[in-house]
């Protein structure tokens, strides 16, 4: 309900629910009135205020004759037909043919999609074909190169990197030792030091035994131990054991092999890692670790490809072969 209120209320205010202070009674009997005028209508003061009109929209400036004179230019981007048969035609139309063949299985549909399938088979398998005669032409894309296929030849790869993991591990224990962060309640802590005891004896590991509780362990294996004076929060110690690789030295390099509980191999493995990303193991070495030659693409030479080269198929192999050959030769002298 709605009220309209007038800015003089003293001289044209309408009684109000009938009731009126006399000072509109001439008014308000006026036969003039609209609202007399208007009675059959009853209270017609219920009815909803109208609602106004919205603002015209006035249509957009009509353009001069010069204006309309220019053309207007649509770039339209034909699509490339794709060749029938080809990969890129069975990538976006073998599955519909499928798709036929299964939902309406005539002879023809079924037909068509097996046709079209074995298509697809062949030119897989003459691509499979020339693959193998392009490796085996082209010995820095044979994996035999890398390591031997034959198991005779890979067991013997296998020989020559556990000899190499020998000789490194033993020249990284002459340069770097263990710090060994445990619990005397440590159950892991306990089973940890034995495995210890055995690098130790096996490649010569210095191991320092530090005690967070500075307690020793249970069955005494390390009687010499040293009691945590901050190194472990330093070093991140959340749990036990905890292993880090130490090199004695001026800058006393600290670097985690790990936390919780490290088989002798898994320790020996990052150990060798670590070692040889810190410089204390040189890259022969390091590589004769190794069960497969390191001969990859650098990330050098990916970088210097551009789209150029990989247009022109013979300039990127041939980018690509001498980075390669160039770490062949540096691997055999």
């Amino acid at each position: 309900m709605s009220f309209s209120l007038s800015a003089d209320p003293v001289e044209t205010a309408p009684a109000f629910f009938g009731v009126s202070d006399g000072r509109d009674a001439v008014v308000a009997h006026d036969p003039r009135s609209a609202f007399y005028q208007d009675k059959e209508r009853g209270w017609f003061w219920y009815e909803p205020e109208p609602i106004e009109d919205p603002e015209p929209e006035w249509p957009e400036a009509i353009p001069t004759p010069e204006a309309a004179k220019k053309p207007v230019e649509i770039l339209q981007t034909q699509p490339q037909p794709v060749k029938p048969l080809s990969s890129e035609w069975f990538r976006v139309n073998l599955a519909k043919y499928r798709d036929t063949a299964i939902d309406e299985p005539t002879a023809d549909n079924v037909s068509r999609y097996l046709y079209l399938q074995r298509v697809m088979l062949d030119k897989a398998e003459r691509f499979t074909e020339q693959s193998q005669r392009v490796v085996m032409a082209d010995a820095l894309l044979d994996e035999n190169s890398r390591r031997p296929i034959a198991t005779f030849g890979a067991n013997a790869m296998d020989e020559l990197a556990d000899k190499g993991v020998d000789k490194a591990v033993k020249q990284l224990a002459k340069a770097a030792g263990l710090w060994f962060f445990y619990s005397s309640t440590c159950s892991f802590c306990i089973k940890e030091a034995g495995v210890l005891k055995g690098l130790s004896h096996a490649y010569g590991f210095k191991v320092l035994p530090i005690a967070l509780d500075g307690l020793p362990l249970p069955d005494n294996s390390y009687p010499d131990f040293t009691i945590d004076r901050g190194q472990a929060k330093k070093m991140g110690v959340e749990t036990t054991p905890a292993l880090f690789l130490v090199k004695p030295g001026q800058k006393g390099d600290v670097i985690q092999i790990g936390q919780g509980l490290l088989s002798g191999d898994e320790i020996v493995k990052r150990s060798l890692v670590l070692g040889y990303q810190q410089g204390w193991i040189n890259g022969s070495d390091y590589n004769g670790t190794l069960k497969a030659k390191p001969i990859t693409v650098d990330s050098e030479t990916i970088q210097a490809i551009n789209d150029a080269d990989i247009q022109t198929p013979g300039v990127m192999a041939w980018k690509i072969k001498e980075n390669l050959r160039a770490q062949q030769r540096s691997q055999h002298p």
